[in-house]
């Protein structure tokens, strides 16, 4: 009776590895087509702000638009390699850094392009403690992590 429990037990732990494997690959090229379209855009969009002069006049705007896509863009690339990460069975700690990281970009994206009289100062602040919160969090990660490290390692 128990080595039927078991063995329908990796049955089912091996069927959905299978279905993991097979949703983080669809996601894995879903994002990959978004980061190719989003980096076509900006492609696109440099070369019209270029072409109409917007960066010879010292747009700020403009700035921001082409930084902001940028930062997208970098967004979505590091959301790539914490897929792939989990893809490639990595631990779930450097996944759980990454996700910390990518919600560190994009509250740092928001910065760089909002406009400082649309908001009011509670979201100001809300935003700034966000991040000072990832920050605090990503970072007491790292410390753990090289402390266990130095542990394992015999030091």
């Amino acid at each position: 009776m128990h080595n039927n429990e078991d063995l329908t037990k990796s049955l089912v732990s091996r069927y959905f590895n299978r279905f993991e494997l097979l949703i983080t690959t669809g996601i894995i090229v879903l994002i990959s087509v978004m980061i190719l379209a989003a980096f076509w855009g900006l492609v696109v969009e440099t070369y019209h702000l270029v072409h109409h002069g917007a960066f010879d006049k010292l747009d700020h705007k403009a700035f921001q638009a082409a930084f902001g896509m940028i930062m997208t863009l970098l967004i979505a690339i590091e959301f790539s390699y914490t897929i792939m990460n989990a893809y490639m069975g990595k631990s779930r700690e450097v996944i759980v850094k990454n996700v910390v990281l990518v919600s560190m970009l994009a509250i740092a994206r928001q910065f760089i392009v909002f406009e400082v009289e649309t908001f009011s100062p509670l979201i100001l602040f809300a935003l700034a403690a966000s991040l000072m919160s990832l920050g605090i969090v990503y970072w007491l990660m790292g410390r753990t992590s090289s402390s266990d490290a130095v542990k394992f390692s015999g030091g």
